[in-house]
């Protein structure tokens, strides 16, 4: 065993004495005989005691996951994905999920325990583990990289992530509301807090995970690449936003490993943590583990020949003084950092240079990914600048350069990071194009009913700051489509088409939104915009009917166009051919949106088939009793099936479910004066007139 791990190697700060002198710096392995002895003549380190239950438990997380998903794909439902991450949808839209609680029951279980959650149940620090396990079999020891700025990553990624949001809405726009200030254009207002709602239960569990073809690089990224390059836990330390919540919160945990005078110095704990905490230094300056990168896997513990260390409740980290005059005098002895402070300062710099041109890349890199390539390119810049400067130059067991000459290591590692950082010159490049368009795009503020209605002619203007953004967009494009980076995704054509329709170019909004439909999973309002410029275009109506035809062909539950495609076969003439269209709705009537239901249902009354309408909408109402519409639905397919008692009940239901719904009022007081009952009606008149006037004084300004 080796403490050279944590302490030695590389050409930073601590190795640089032995690179100017044209030495390279090995691993040092201390001879078991230099450690003092422990009872019964010990001096080697010993196999920890944890290390196999540790790695049993780390396995069972990853089964537990593996049995999630397999459940979800059998059974189409299941809980939502237990992950931390999913927490800001509850701190963003209010949406309560298994992901959120689970997080605050981390951060609370580190409150009293410290980071057990990292070392014991995070199935990224089991790959990192095994990835080391795997190294150190051949004979790769991985030195973790010392930084002081980086080390900052998490802490700000998992502000941004968890915090910055629910800032933005709560307290910096009512700031500048109240300033009476313009936010930029490029600070987006967020929508108000909706309120909590429970979200534990998911049809679509993958929806908020990347596909396979970026959770397998991802892995990758977090597990070999920053376990090589950073150190055993190089993520966890580099790249982890929840990490950076757990840090801090351990900081104040009272759960801690403490020492007690039977510990002698041998130094076996420092050894095997795989945590990179010098445990013999931060036992002997304050009497127990105050380094927030501990994660309590007991190692340590397990290993000291004399049980001299424990897990025990004792004072926080943060009230814990110093043993030692040098603790006392805060000057502990730590390891040296790699870099200086200036070079420190360059390193972030690139990394966050690194991050904003990775992120988003082909519309796939997620953050937490952009954040590991980050560290890692970060990481490769620096040892670049020593390749270039450096006589000699080290990458864990490579010789990269030797006495002024380069190794074929050397050579393919400096031609891997400088195409790296070309990758990055060109992504940053690119999303700074997406940027600036989409930037752009939000400051046009043309109607839709204005661009499309019939003569519409744009503003100077308006026409010049969508061709800005055009031009911005079209430029990130892939080279097919004129542009430098990759291809767009069918969202982003259709923000194009938008931009074209408001420069009066109806021609190209036609062809980006055509892309988009066929490229993607159309909805409603881009089916129904692409018919719209096809009637500003004069095409006759037939080619719309084709349109709505050609999209359902390949996406049979866009329910909203079969209704709009029912509609205009019922303009036609075509009486069965609309029935059977809204019939293919309304056999959906448990899942269908209740307003495509409700306008199947019309279609079916519409066509002569009220009885059949009558009978969907009760089916509907069954599965969701308490949605108004549907139950006005009902009312109306009962009206038309000559069942006006049942029509009155229904829409009597529907305005105690939406009161101030104000159509079912007057539905209600059609109906009842239909079956002659003028008294009711003249009753749910008055109630109709008190309700509008409630609401005209609700929305009446203030004087």
């Amino acid at each position: 065993m080796t403490t050279a791990r944590h302490d030695a190697g590389g050409c930073g700060e601590g190795g640089a004495t032995a690179a100017r002198s044209g030495r390279t710096l090995p691993l040092q392995v201390l001879p078991g005989g230099a450690r003092p002895q422990g009872p019964a003549g010990a001096s080697q380190v010993r196999k920890s005691r944890m290390g196999k239950w540790r790695a049993v438990v780390l396995a069972l997380v990853n089964v537990l996951m593996a049995a999630h998903i397999i459940q979800w794909l059998i059974t189409g439902m299941t809980l939502g994905p237990v992950e931390p991450s999913e927490a800001m949808y509850t701190l963003e839209r209010g949406e309560l999920n298994p992901g959120f609680v689970f997080f605050v029951a981390a951060l609370t279980a580190t409150f009293l325990f410290g980071r057990f959650f990292c070392g014991w149940g995070c199935h990224v620090v089991a790959l990192q583990d095994a990835c080391t396990w795997f190294m150190n079999r051949l004979g790769v020891r991985p030195r973790p990289f010392r930084s002081r700025l980086l080390m900052w990553a998490p802490l700000l990624l998992a502000l941004y992530m968890f915090v910055w949001p629910t800032f933005k809405r709560e307290a910096l726009f009512p700031l500048l509301r109240w300033a009476g200030v313009q936010s930029p254009y490029w600070l987006e207002e967020p929508p108000p807090f909706p309120g909590i709602t429970p979200h534990f239960f998911v049809e679509n569990f993958w929806a908020t995970f990347p596909p396979w073809y970026v959770a397998i690089p991802f892995l990758a990224v977090c597990g070999f690449a920053a376990v090589y390059f950073l150190g055993s836990k190089g993520f966890c330390t580099y790249g982890c936003p929840y990490g950076g919540f757990f840090a801090p919160v351990d900081r104040v945990a009272i759960g801690r490993i403490v020492v007690t005078d039977a510990c002698n110095g041998c130094g076996h704990c420092t050894a095997v943590c795989s945590s990179n905490v010098r445990v013999h230094q931060e036992v002997k300056d304050f009497g127990k583990i105050v380094d927030p990168g501990c994660m309590k896997c007991l190692d340590c513990v397990s290993i000291c020949p004399n049980d001299a260390l424990k897990f025990s409740f004792a004072s926080p980290a943060v009230f814990t003084r110093g043993r030692t005059e040098a603790a006392k005098a805060g000057a502990t002895q730590r390891p040296p950092y790699d870099l200086t402070w200036w070079g420190d300062l360059a390193l972030f710099t690139v990394g966050l240079g690194l991050f904003v041109s990775f992120r988003g890349m082909f519309d796939m890199v997620p953050l937490l990914m952009a954040g590991g390539i980050a560290a890692i390119g970060a990481f490769g810049a620096w040892k670049l600048w020593h390749l270039i400067l450096s006589p000699n130059v080290r990458l864990q067991s490579l010789l990269l350069k030797n006495k002024g000459s380069l190794r074929p290591a050397g050579v393919v590692f400096g031609v891997a990071t400088l195409l790296m950082l070309a990758v990055a010159v060109w992504g940053g490049t690119v999303n700074y194009h997406r940027w600036q368009g989409d930037m752009l795009d939000t400051r046009v503020a043309v109607p839709y009913e204005v661009v499309f209605a019939p003569g519409y002619a744009p503003r100077p203007e308006d026409k010049a700051l969508a061709e800005r953004a055009l031009a911005h967009l079209e430029r990130s494009g892939a080279p097919a489509e004129g542009g430098i980076g990759w291809k767009h995704l069918p969202a982003t054509k259709v923000r194009m088409a938008w931009l074209h329709a408001v420069a009066g170019d109806f021609e190209w909004a036609e062809r980006r939104l055509t892309q988009a439909i066929d490229e993607g999973t159309p909805n409603g309002d881009m089916v129904f915009s692409l018919a719209r410029i096809y009637m500003l275009s004069g095409r006759p109506p037939q080619d719309g009917k084709a349109l709505y035809e050609r999209v359902l062909e390949k996406n049979p539950r866009l329910d909203v166009v079969r209704v709009a495609l029912a509609g205009m076969e019922l303009q036609f003439g075509g009486g069965d051919i609309a029935a059977r269209h809204a019939a293919m709705v309304l056999e959906r009537a448990d899942t269908a949106l209740p307003g495509d239901l409700v306008r199947a249902a019309e279609i079916m009354i519409d066509a002569g088939r009220p009885r059949d309408a009558l009978t969907a909408m009760e089916r509907a109402v069954n599965t969701r009793p308490n949605v108004a519409l549907l139950r006005a639905g009902l009312a109306q397919a009962a009206r038309f099936s000559g069942d006006l008692p049942r029509a009155v009940t229904e829409l009597r239901r529907a305005t105690e479910l939406a009161e101030e719904q104000l159509v079912f009022h007057i539905r209600l007081i059609e109906t009842l004066a239909e079956m002659g009952d003028i008294k009711g009606a003249q009753e749910a008149e008055a109630r109709a007139v008190e309700i509008q006037r409630r609401i005209q004084q609700r929305m009446a300004p203030p004087r």
